[in-house]
């Protein structure tokens, strides 16, 4: 038994994160700057103050990004570019074999100016057009072209009502269809989560959100309301870690406890569930560990591991024996974790209600 790692970056724990980024009531899209073997993040449309490693000196950039901020952006710790050094040397050793030119800063630049006014507004934050070009590995007009089809579906499926329908469900200051609206939405939302297949609790050493997910306890067969269910647990998760610790990816744990074939979704799902993640939720997730997977659930991945893009699988981690143990004692305090990532306490029950109706939105389970 052990832990199956596809990157051999997991393997090594090669990481190299920094955190000496400041930002001023609200931030802009950052880009990594190397110098012998710092990895120092930096804002665009800043000059560099001299403070980083190497005092090198940045070139100023002007864009403009709209005036989108964050809620309570004032309390928010500074936002850490969570990327390694050698994130960022493989993305250039790929985008030279495929023939472009690796250059965050150009890159982001292109982006934005492709950008209509009203797609730049509907943006998700200030880093989403970084976190496309890196996707992409400095393919820029693929880039652009998700991004708007990003921007759009955002829209059409109604993101930030998902983001806020527990909050302003009952708002006065809304027209009262917007507040029915809302109401729906979140009993649609709450109905998903009824058996808590999906939820946050806690989060890894640096501070990204854990995202469970246990498939066992499937209990809907609507797939677009299990999309919305999945689409509010990630923007929960990305404000939880953005809250906690200023960095932006998420850690997901799927566990198998009471899975059986017949838990497993259809084929429809499956795809709809990758369009999302690596289509919408691009440089979003730190890692993801499947915990003890019953021998049915190998079947069930031999099949749909072809659907999964080569970058995401490289993020997944099959965690048995006592290898996967000693992963998730690497990534995790696991006296704060539940028992399928490893923890060695019994936690208090998920209770969903107070979950959505009762813990701020950027707030995990049992966290206040």
């Amino acid at each position: 038994m052990t832990v199956l790692l596809s990157s051999r970056s997991l393997a090594r724990g090669l990481f190299h994160h920094q955190n000496d980024f400041d930002i001023n009531n609200s931030y802009q899209p950052c880009i990594i700057t190397h110098s012998g073997t710092s990895c120092n993040p930096t804002k665009l449309g800043e000059a560099s103050t001299g403070k980083s490693s190497g005092d090198e000196k940045q070139h100023r950039t002007n864009i403009d990004v709209g005036s989108r901020r964050l809620e309570d952006d004032n309390n928010l710790p500074p936002l850490i570019d969570d990327c390694s050094e050698l994130d960022h040397s493989r993305r250039i050793a790929i985008a030279k074999s495929n023939g472009f030119d690796y250059n965050e800063e150009q890159g982001v630049q292109t982006i934005l100016d492709a950008l209509t006014p009203h797609e730049k507004q509907h943006m998700s934050d200030d880093n989403m057009p970084l976190r496309h070009y890196r996707a992409d590995k400095g393919n820029v007009q693929q880039s652009i072209r998700k991004i708007k089809a990003t921007i759009q579906w955002r829209q059409e499926f109604c993101v930030e009502d998902i983001k806020r329908c527990f909050r302003d469900r009952n708002n006065p200051d809304l027209p009262i269809e917007k507040q029915k609206e809302l109401n729906n939405l979140a009993e649609v939302i709450a109905k998903e989560n009824e058996t808590g297949k999906i939820y946050i609790r806690g989060y890894d050493k640096e501070g990204r959100a854990v995202l469970y997910l246990t498939p066992g306890r499937e209990n809907s067969r609507c797939e677009i309301d299990n999309m919305r269910h999945l689409v509010y647990h990630l923007e929960r998760a990305i404000a939880c870690t953005r809250h906690k610790s200023g960095r932006q990816k998420v850690c997901i744990v799927i566990g198998y406890q009471g899975f059986r074939i017949e838990n497993a979704p259809p084929m429809s799902v499956v795809k709809h569930t990758l369009q999302i993640l690596q289509g919408h939720y691009p440089e979003r997730m730190f890692r993801a560990y499947i915990c003890d997977p019953p021998l049915v659930f190998r079947v069930f991945w031999n099949v749909i591991k072809h659907f999964v893009d080569p970058a995401t699988l490289e993020k997944i981690a099959f965690c048995t024996g006592k290898e996967g143990k000693a992963l998730l004692e690497r990534d995790f305090d696991t006296n704060t974790t539940e028992r399928q990532a490893g923890g060695r306490k019994t936690l208090r029950k998920f209770c969903s209600r107070e979950f959505l109706y009762d813990t701020p939105h950027h707030c995990t389970f049992d966290e206040i």
